[in-house]
């Protein structure tokens, strides 16, 4: 029988990384990788050690699904050089999974609506809101950078903050916060997200894949400022 075509999910948005594999619709295995472990050149003796375990090589591989973002900068970038990477390499397709998505799939069973929040600094957190429905979570906003007051007032009556929010005292009174554990997106979710996407047929373009980045990175913005200072 033919090798059955090789899925990979990379994440990398957040400080804690990770990948997985899977095989048609199964689900191989899925593994979490340290800070240290997001750059580019360990990602892929990662990538290598899994497709030992599950005996595939790297023409097997048939679709990248990657978290877009938003997140940390290095991190995003890292993780969108490697599938555009494989995808000129080996020809495989890419899968562009939103962030606030994989992390909607951290709340608590108990919960039916939630905001998830990822801090972009400044006051502001770029917010998606997600009612639960009987097979997942539906995102029913348009992601917007918004501070605590208008989220709160562009909630339900009964809604929760996930994400790696802004201090509590930000908020206004009553607003739930969950766990910040819960803001970490997990590699095997961005595969069962990215697997649902390319079913519906739902692919990048690889060659203009960029990350999804809520603010420039701080030396760009410093560096932004001067020129325009200089240019008066």
């Amino acid at each position: 029988m033919s090798q059955q075509p090789i899925s990979v999910a990379i994440e990398t948005s957040g400080r804690i990384g990770g990948l997985a594999v899977g095989r048609a619709d199964e689900l191989l295995e899925a593994v979490e990788l340290a800070a240290t472990q997001r750059h580019a050149s360990e990602l892929m003796p990662m990538l290598d050690r899994l497709a030992q375990r599950h005996d595939f090589q790297p023409r097997h591989i048939g679709v990248v699904y990657v978290s877009i973002g938003p997140g940390s900068f290095t991190g995003l970038r890292i993780g969108v050089t490697v599938a555009k990477m494989l995808a000129r390499t080996i020809g495989c397709r890419v899968v562009a999974v939103p962030t606030l998505d994989v992390v909607a799939r951290n709340a608590p069973p108990n919960e039916n609506e939630v905001a998830v929040c990822l801090n972009a600094k400044s006051g502001r957190s770029f917010t998606g809101f997600y009612k639960r429905l009987d097979d997942g979570w539906e995102r029913i906003s348009e992601p917007a950078l918004l501070a605590p007051p208008q989220i709160a007032e562009q909630g339900s009556e009964d809604f929760a903050i996930l994400g790696d929010h802004l201090l509590p005292h930000d908020w206004p009174r009553g607003v739930r916060l969950l766990d910040k554990a819960l803001s970490v997106p997990r590699a095997e979710v961005v595969w069962e997200l990215g697997r649902a996407m390319a079913q519906r047929g739902d692919f990048a373009d690889a060659a203009a894949l960029a990350p999804l980045y809520v603010r420039l990175p701080e030396a760009e913005e410093v560096w932004r400022r001067k020129n325009a200072e200089s240019e008066r």
